[in-house]
């Protein structure tokens, strides 16, 4: 039996049946009630260095008041087991059909259906992971938790009726992201548990030799090299600076409708960016929360930001003039700045997310599959749509090859999908 004893301040602690304790820590007062360097030390033993669980990102997601996000912690007998970021958000299907493809001939007709007229379908959901971030940031369990007693715990905890401001707890979770080593179809991993497959996170794998922009480019085929030339030649008209604090806190609210304009054409959406995380950010990361404008004839064009961990470079949002990505290359010189980060800060690697994925191949990022996993709380409604879901996958994507065959991230990558 699970007890539940609630505290001020939205924090709550559980006790699961086997007598582990569970803590959930919602909003602004979190930041003061959880021990952070407790909370660092953890990832550093667990062997887990995550941008998106550091106490730093955690602090800055805890402190934006539009964000219902819960630092949870598990622990038996005083000590800490396990550690996740949780957040209660919309996610939003835009025109599904365009971003899978089924082997169903009834998966059409349904999704059809449950999008409706304009093409928009909308759910609430628990999200165990960092809503805007890809990769394995969701939870982080010792050394001695095995991966069936993790899942568990986990299970017994996120359809509690924890929330933030007694807004209703939503009757689905989301686990995100597990890698998917094979080649083959996704599988279920844990019993009861939906895997979903989305795109593929692109990263971009930095050697250790590089010390400048020219030292990647000696890596590409001459084909390679001659495009990112031309994208140089392009995108040379702008002016490219990285923002102070007070800067920032000047012109956020121009950077958010630049975003806008990228994250309206997103088939998928979980959760969005708002300013006020952006300040939070910067506030709680300092220097390694890097935001950069583009200006062009002295207006702001476009922005980008990204947060530099202790062994990678996570490229996090963008947001520019549609009517430039062509004439003046402008996405393509992103996606160069975020390499020349990652080599100027020593990253072992640049995350780039799920989004582009042809581009982001293009200057040498490579796919690493994921999946997220699901659980409805109506168990009836979960085997409906474990059905659904059972026949449909990403729409396959052209990706570029510009590597020569000896480079650096080939070899890297394929270290990295090694069971």
């Amino acid at each position: 039996m699970t007890n539940f004893k609630d505290k001020p301040n939205g924090y709550n602690v559980t006790s699961l049946a086997d007598g582990t304790e569970v803590s959930w820590h919602w909003g602004r007062n979190a930041v003061d009630e959880v021990d952070w360097t407790v909370w660092d030390a953890f990832l550093v033993d667990a062997e887990n260095p995550s941008v998106f669980l550091e106490g730093r990102m955690m602090r800055s997601l805890l402190r934006a008041s539009d964000r219902p996000v819960a630092a949870v912690r598990w622990e038996r007998e005083g000590v800490l087991i396990g550690l996740a970021c949780i957040e209660d958000t919309t996610a939003e299907s835009v025109n599904l059909d365009s971003h899978v493809q089924s082997e169903r001939s009834w998966f059409t007709g349904i999704s059809k259906m449950l999008h409706g007229k304009d093409g928009r379908f909308q759910f609430r959901v628990r999200v165990v992971g960092t809503v805007l971030g890809s990769g394995e940031h969701g939870q982080c369990w010792s050394l001695g938790v095995s991966d069936a007693e993790a899942r568990r715990l986990l299970t017994e905890t996120v359809f509690q009726p924890h929330c933030l401001d007694g807004v209703k707890v939503p009757s689905v979770v989301m686990i995100k992201d597990q890698p998917i080593y094979s080649e083959g179809r996704r599988e279920v991993q844990h019993r009861g548990w939906t895997p979903l497959e989305f795109d593929p996170e692109m990263l971009f794998h930095i050697n250790p030799k590089w010390n400048h922009f020219d030292d990647y480019m000696q890596g590409l085929k001459t084909k390679s090299r001659t495009k990112i030339k031309r994208i140089l030649a392009l995108s040379e008209a702008f002016k490219i600076r990285t923002l102070s604090r007070s800067e920032l806190a000047e012109c956020t609210d121009e950077l958010i409708d630049l975003y806008k304009g990228v994250y309206e054409r997103s088939g998928f959406r979980l959760g969005s960016l708002h300013a006020e995380e952006v300040l939070t950010s910067k506030a709680e990361w300092g220097d390694d929360f890097v935001v950069t404008v583009y200006e062009l004839d002295g207006v702001l064009k476009g922005f980008q930001c990204a947060y530099v961990g202790s062994e990678e470079t996570e490229a996090f949002f963008v947001g520019f003039d549609p009517d430039l990505r062509k004439t003046h290359a402008i996405y393509q010189r992103m996606l160069f700045e975020f390499i020349c980060l990652g080599i100027e800060r020593g990253s072992k690697r640049v995350n780039m997310g799920r989004t582009a994925l042809e581009i982001k191949s293009s200057v040498g990022a490579l796919p690493r599959r994921l999946m997220c996993e699901v659980r409805f709380r109506n168990p009836l409604f979960h085997a409906v749509v474990n059905r659904y879901t059972r026949g449909y996958n990403p729409v396959a994507s052209k990706l570029r090859q510009p590597w020569k065959a000896d480079a650096h991230a080939l070899k890297v990558h394929s270290e990295l999908h090694t069971l």
